[in-house]
């Protein structure tokens, strides 16, 4: 290993020894980790891992086959810290612990494929996501007795799983960098970031955003050159590879005078607040940076009038799902909720476990599909039992993986954002 990988290496293995150091050996974790519930193995909980590291860093364990399925196993969905009495924050050790493998074995031809030349160069994606659009209408969006899925599992996908239909045209497509404010004078500048499965999945989307802000005197900015946020690169071992995608998005979006930067995307939210602090140097510019970014039903909460004559009604039963991301990860939760409390029409109930992650992780429900589907089966059992219309939440995988399972048990309910569905009511009313 050349000495400035074997630096980094050893600087992830400091990083995580500082964390598994505090670890008292508990097993507070185990009660909460939702993985361990369904896998009951000692080496997948947080204290595993944190034992695991430990051997790692005093040379008494190698790198084996055994130790990368522990280290992988794992949603960082923030519950074990968030409930950890010693302050551990054990997503953190699991994260350098993938680092460090990765600088020890290197990434893998289809990783370094796919995180510095794919999701790099943005228009492989793209063009990916229009051909896979195509092919689910010409083949009537492989429904379940479709032959189609027998295909499946020669890309790694179970023959079960059910996949959102991808945009012919992407959201990014569709408008001009800047689009004024709609009504009066220009009250912010907003900057907007899509995120990828806005941008070429959920473009409904980024129109309800688009259409809500500028409605409420915001000139909204999508910068053209954004990439992807760098969070699924760094939760596969590709350190440099999210670095390089975290400075490039921070050195596109601090060359705008924004007023604040919408995220619609709890992962998207929190990579540009927090995680980006592992790349970019400290100082004012940081800081104001990560200042400005607010999860899209944090902003129109807090910074629009939207007031209640401007709001139509909708016949749903709804109960709304907290993505991982965002109720541990950036401490959101009361505003969707109260968003869509306001709706005229909308009967709101409360769902169990509301706050207990749904199993998608993003792409750990890819790798790790069976027990993601056992995760989510908790999920949607709380689901059903609220006899609701619609289930909405804040985060593109968890519309993905609960939409997925619901359709699996033949249930009718809808899985939408909250920001879709504020939108209908403001349209409803004319506002929009």
């Amino acid at each position: 290993m050349h000495t400035a990988a074997k630096n980094q290496a050893e600087t992830h293995l400091l990083e995580a020894a500082r964390e598994f150091q505090k670890c008292m050996q508990c097993g507070k974790c185990r009660s909460v980790c939702p993985v361990f519930k369904e896998m009951g193995n000692e080496l997948y909980v947080a204290r595993g891992k944190n034992k695991l590291a430990e051997k790692i860093v005093s040379g008494d364990l190698q790198i084996s086959a055994r130790v990368k399925d522990a280290v992988n196993q794992c949603l960082n969905c923030k519950t074990c810290s968030a409930n950890c009495p010693a302050g551990v924050s054990p997503e953190h050790v699991v994260l350098r612990l993938r680092w460090y493998i990765t600088t020890q074995e290197g990434l893998g031809f289809f990783k370094a494929l796919l995180f510095r030349q794919i999701v790099w160069r943005k228009w492989p994606i793209g063009l990916a996501a229009v051909l896979v659009g195509l092919c689910q209408r010409l083949l009537f969006g492989i429904g379940p007795k479709n032959p189609v899925r027998h295909l499946f599992p020669l890309f790694g996908f179970s023959k079960r799983r059910n996949f959102p239909t991808m945009a012919l045209r992407s959201a990014q497509s569709r408008y001009p960098e800047v689009i004024p404010a709609r009504t009066g004078a220009k009250r912010m500048r907003v900057g907007y970031f899509t995120g990828c499965a806005g941008n070429l999945i959920y473009t409904n989307v980024v129109k309800s955003v688009v259409d809500i802000l500028t409605a409420y005197g915001c000139e909204v900015v999508i910068p053209k050159r954004q990439k992807c946020n760098g969070t699924p690169v760094l939760a596969n071992g590709d350190y440099e590879g999210a670095r390089r995608l975290m400075e490039h998005n921070f050195n596109l979006f601090k060359k705008y005078d924004f007023d604040a930067i919408v995220v619609a995307c709890s992962s998207c939210g929190l990579s540009l607040k927090k995680e980006i602090n592992l790349f970019i140097e400290p100082g004012d510019e940081l800081t104001a940076f990560t200042g400005k970014v607010r999860d899209i039903n944090e902003f129109i909460h807090n910074s629009l009038d939207i007031k209640q004559e401007h709001l139509g009604p909708l016949p749903y039963r709804v109960t709304y799902h907290d993505p991982c991301h965002l109720v541990r990860g950036q401490g959101i939760s009361a505003e969707p909720r109260n968003l869509l409390r306001r709706i005229p029409g909308i009967e709101f109930k409360e769902l169990t476990e509301a706050a207990v992650c749904c199993g998608s992780a993003g792409s750990y429900c890819l790798t790790h599909y069976d027990t993601a589907i056992k995760i989510n089966n908790h999920k949607v059992r709380h689901i059903r039992e609220a006899g609701v219309d619609m289930v909405a939440t804040a985060c593109p995988t968890c519309v993905m993986h609960i939409q997925d399972n619901l359709l699996q048990h033949n249930s009718p309910e809808d899985v939408r954002f909250v920001v879709e569905i504020l939108a209908d009511s403001l349209r409803a009313a004319g506002t929009i």
